[in-house]
């Protein structure tokens, strides 16, 4: 993906720190070119191309002739508990996607590849193990992807769960397929933000000095034997991360 000018960049980081931050309500109208061009000192095919770009990432729908008006849902909320229950069939990302009144969508390969270095660490595997890989581009009908998410299952679970080896895992993905099997899943995740590799640029279909959330999921049983691990890429603005914490309500 070729890097936008430095300005128009600029331009849509700007605005759209004003949507997620609700400064620009959902359906209200972003301000006219003209305004826009004097606000930000810039020329009006620069403020232009930064519109075109918020539009790109989701955030704003372009009505010619008529303006820019703010999209009226707003990033996709993923709570924790969204992994650890099934809702209907669905776990984690289609759950907090539905939750929004909006259509999810997920694209799956799966292969058997060697661990290198960094996911050996992540498995407690030495490298070179082979493992089974499932790697997603999640996102929600007629809008850019949220998110890319791989996980990586030791072999000794896919061979209890063969349907792991399929694009459909069946209702509550391999989550569920575990707890049938009696295993009681925990999780823990690292969560860290950086600016995004070209591929995942690409991918994700955003700039080069866009910020995307990276998080790491390894996936315990019982045992405290880790199963699998998970690693999502989360264009930031598309996605927001809620946790609860504490006891509760007595």
């Amino acid at each position: 993906m070729p890097r936008p000018p430095a300005k128009a960049q600029a331009i849509t980081n700007a605005l759209a720190a004003r949507i997620i931050e609700g400064e620009l309500a959902p359906d209200s109208w972003l301000p006219s070119e003209r305004r826009l061009a004097a606000e930000f000192d810039a020329d009006r095919s620069t403020v232009r191309r930064a519109v075109r770009m918020l539009a790109d990432q989701g955030l704003v729908v372009l009505h010619p002739g008529s303006g820019t008006q703010v999209r009226a849902t707003g990033p996709v909320r993923r709570s924790a508990a969204d992994i650890t229950r099934q809702v209907g069939r669905w776990r984690g990302f289609h759950v907090s996607a539905q939750r929004s009144g909006r259509e999810p969508f997920t694209r799956t390969t799966v292969a058997e590849v060697a661990a290198d270095a960094l996911l050996a660490r992540w498995l407690a595997v030495p490298v070179g193990t082979t493992v089974l890989r499932r790697a997603r581009v999640q996102g929600v009908a007629g809008e850019p992807p949220v998110q890319t998410a791989t996980t990586w299952v030791i072999m000794d679970v896919v061979a209890q769960v063969p349907v792991l080896r399929q694009i459909d895992t069946g209702p509550g993905g391999i989550y569920s397929r575990l707890e049938e099997l009696g295993y009681r899943v925990w999780f823990e995740e690292s969560v860290t933000c950086r600016l995004p590799r070209p591929d995942e640029q690409d991918t994700l279909r955003i700039g080069a000095d866009q910020p995307v959330l990276t998080l790491w999921r390894r996936g315990y049983d019982q045992d405290e034997r880790i199963l699998e691990v998970t690693h999502r890429v989360v264009v930031g603005d598309r996605h927001e991360l809620i946790y609860r914490y504490g006891q509760g309500p007595a």
